[in-house]
């Protein structure tokens, strides 16, 4: 399947995502790790964190020993995790990072476990239909590579994931106080205030818009951005992944956190 690529999608996001990246590290602190992560940690040699923004995992790859690449769409983010890296006590010869987007992704021969955290493959497919965003990423891997996904699902009656940047239970069209923050690690904001929006779609899709305001120490608004994320069910998310090239599809369903999806490059028997 030759993937569809959408790169004037995808700078308009970055653009927008890069303003983001001095108050990124404190946002990474509070996303959650996968279920199934450090499982997968131990037999890896080498894992891509993608796209990392500004690093989410990288104690436990510290803990593993693995090599790490961090690998994203914005340079100003992957300075953050660079740095991120280091603070953490990462080898400098042990961590490679490279500015790519997801939906281009090179070759990753040596790489045999890759992360997707924090709901990235969700805000990726409003970008790149789901299908051939996995494609792409199937492309990037050598057969054997496990994929790892924390993903935003729609569950049968309704119910919804929630995740550090979404909570389907919060009243929807108003803005609330989300987070208190270390101003040393967000820019000097000490709050992020959070609006979110729910829409659904005529083919039965749901689509979350989210805006985050950035408040410094005088209640001065530092920053207003927004993402968007696509939902979708456990069986559109493993049809995709199939559909790819993936098999082996490991699923543990959030309610009350994010999904985490397991998958392997190549062939094989989906279970």
């Amino acid at each position: 399947m030759s993937p569809v690529i959408t790169p004037a999608a995808a700078t308009a996001v970055v653009n927008g995502y890069e303003l983001r990246a001095q108050f990124a590290r404190a946002d990474a602190y509070a996303v959650s790790r996968p279920r199934l992560l450090r499982g997968l940690l131990r037999t890896a040699q080498h894992v891509a964190e993608v796209p990392c923004g500004a690093g989410h995992f990288l104690a436990d790859y510290a803990d593993f020993g693995v090599r790490t690449t961090l690998i994203d769409g914005s340079a100003a983010m992957l300075a953050v995790a660079t740095a991120h890296a280091a603070d953490i006590g990462l080898p400098a010869d042990r961590t490679h990072a490279d500015v790519q987007y997801v939906q281009e992704l090179g070759e990753l021969a040596d790489v045999d476990l890759l992360v997707m955290p924090n709901a990235a493959l969700n805000q990726l497919a409003c970008q790149t239909p789901l299908a051939e965003l996995l494609a792409a990423i199937h492309n990037a891997l050598r057969p054997g590579t496990e994929l790892l996904a924390q993903v935003l699902c729609t569950h049968p009656g309704g119910e919804i994931d929630t995740a550090g940047c979404y909570a389907p239970i919060r009243q929807h069209g108003v803005w609330f106080a989300d987070r208190y923050l270390d101003p040393s690690r967000a820019g000097g904001a000490v709050l992020r205030r959070r609006r979110q929006h729910q829409h659904h779609e005529g083919n039965g899709a749901v689509r979350v818009r989210v805006e985050f305001d950035y408040v410094g120490t005088a209640s001065v608004s530092l920053l207003i951005t927004s993402v968007e994320l696509r939902l979708f069910s456990a069986e559109e998310l493993a049809a995709a992944l199939t559909s790819a090239g993936f098999s082996r599809l490991r699923f543990l369903p959030g309610y009350g956190e994010l999904s985490d999806v397991a998958a392997q490059a190549g062939g094989g028997d989906v279970r």
